[in-house]
């Protein structure tokens, strides 16, 4: 994934966590996506999946749109 991209993902998902009063460990029991591997999206240290992705959207009651809406 282009790094630019990827900042920018990783910035939207820490915004939606902190604007819906999450923690990473409560994000992660939502998304079922590990802790350390949320820690990692967040700071662009990984790529993400797609499912992943769909796994986010799910765990802030969003469509995928509205998700990558940034």
């Amino acid at each position: 994934m282009d790094k630019h991209l990827l900042k920018n993902l990783a910035k939207r998902i820490k915004e939606l966590r902190k604007l819906n009063g999450y923690t990473q460990d409560d994000l992660s029991a939502y998304s079922g996506i590990a802790r350390s591997t949320l820690g990692n999206i967040e700071t662009a240290s990984n790529d993400i999946t797609f499912t992943k992705v769909n796994q986010l959207a799910k765990a802030f009651n969003m469509s995928l749109a509205e998700f990558l809406n940034f």
